[in-house]
């Protein structure tokens, strides 16, 4: 990892670089610590340990701001006493770790390994689907749900899902899950979990998938930016074979990022000439991220033909692929929603079971093709 430390004398930054020199490579020394955003711009370190001095709110204020432009990059504050008051605005800023001055180079060397230990190999390498609604009341978060709970059910691999709808999202309500962690606070504070916290700490829900959900009014959050939805997507694919991505129907930079992240990217739409206009609006704008020749597909909910029908009619109309549809079920759907299941759990015997079920066979399908064909690739050169 590449260290950089700053605030502090030159001379001591010099002999704290010295003692963790095997640790971390010197990325630098920073004397101004309102350069911080500049600095890190330039030299791109993997950690940054600055001392806080006399102004700490103001420098892990200006902490917060560059952590949310490289969130993969980790923070490290350096007090002269770790008073409580410190600590609560060291941890709310984000900051991987506090050590003290007095008690450095040993302190550094300890925050300098829960990091390492943090970045450990991963455990998967697994791919994310983004659900985004062609208009709001389409039915996204029914789909995302549903998809979960059939992927959670294939070989029981491991499944998320996380509730992206940052101002609106009720994920969380309609699993009756509670969203502690949310994935505002992975959004926010992810850098300084470990693997376990990573792994372990989303909420199961009896379906047998995790959920990070939202809590709380978010419009007192602090603002979320696409490099921070990215890591965070980035870092869950790391310890799940499945990641699914509610996005809501608003087309944001936060669900703007999570389609560019995202291997499969699904617009779901009903029958109706809003939802079918809200589908060509979203397809333009996931369009222009370039994300290859077909880098959006559909999906009909409430759908009342089936699938080959339905292609017929829509896919000339909403200019992309419907890889899939989802029988028109209200009731069941409400029931379920009601007492906190998937429609599986509530009603197994539904008949909008078999969208869901079908579209995680579609998306399977297309793995296994690109299996394949790199396969005969490879071959073809033996």
């Amino acid at each position: 990892m590449r260290l950089m430390l700053g605030g502090m004398p030159e001379t001591t930054a010099r002999d704290l670089f010295g003692a963790v020199r095997d640790l971390a490579e010197d990325a630098g020394y920073l004397q101004d610590w309102t350069l911080l955003e500049q600095a890190c711009d330039r030299a791109q370190p993997d950690v940054v340990a600055l001392h806080v001095g006399s102004r700490p709110a103001q420098v892990l204020g200006m902490m917060t701001r560059v952590r949310a432009m490289w969130p993969a990059m980790h923070f490290v504050a350096i007090a002269d006493y770790p008073s409580p008051t410190l600590v609560q605005k060291v941890t709310q800023a984000g900051c991987a770790d506090l050590v003290v001055l007095r008690e450095c180079p040993q302190d550094l060397r300890r925050a300098l390994e829960q990091i390492l230990q943090r970045d450990a190999a991963a455990t998967a390498d697994g791919s994310a689907i983004a659900v985004i609604g062609a208009k709001g009341g389409v039915g996204a978060t029914t789909v995302a749900v549903n998809l979960a709970d059939q992927l959670a059910q294939r070989r029981k691999e491991r499944v998320v899902l996380v509730d992206l709808h940052l101002y609106l999202g009720d994920v969380s309500t309609n699993l009756d899950v509670k969203p502690r962690p949310s994935a505002l606070w992975f959004l926010l504070r992810g850098s300084v979990a470990d693997e376990r916290t990573w792994a372990e700490a989303p909420p199961m829900h009896s379906a047998g998938f995790r959920v990070l959900g939202l809590d709380g009014d978010m419009r007192t959050a602090d603002p979320v930016s696409a490099e921070q939805v990215v890591y965070m997507i980035e870092r869950l694919k790391e310890r799940y074979e499945h990641v699914i991505l509610d996005c809501g129907a608003q087309i944001t930079e936060v669900s703007l990022a999570a389609a560019s992240a995202a291997e499969h990217r699904l617009i779901v739409l009903t029958d109706e000439l809003s939802a079918r206009t809200g589908a060509r609006r979203r397809r333009d704008a996931i369009a222009e991220l370039d994300l290859g020749p077909t880098p959006a597909r559909a999906v009909l909910n409430r759908a009342h033909d089936p699938l080959e029908t339905a292609r017929a009619t829509l896919e000339p109309v909403i200019g992309m692929p419907l890889i899939g549809a989802v029988a028109n079920a209200w009731l069941d759907m409400q029931g379920a929603m009601e007492r906190g299941k998937t429609l599986r759990q509530h009603a197994p015997r539904s008949p909008a079971n078999a969208g869901p079920r079908d579209l995680v066979l579609a998306l399977a399908g297309e793995k296994q093709d690109a299996e394949r064909r790199e396969r005969a690739f490879f071959n073809f050169f033996r």
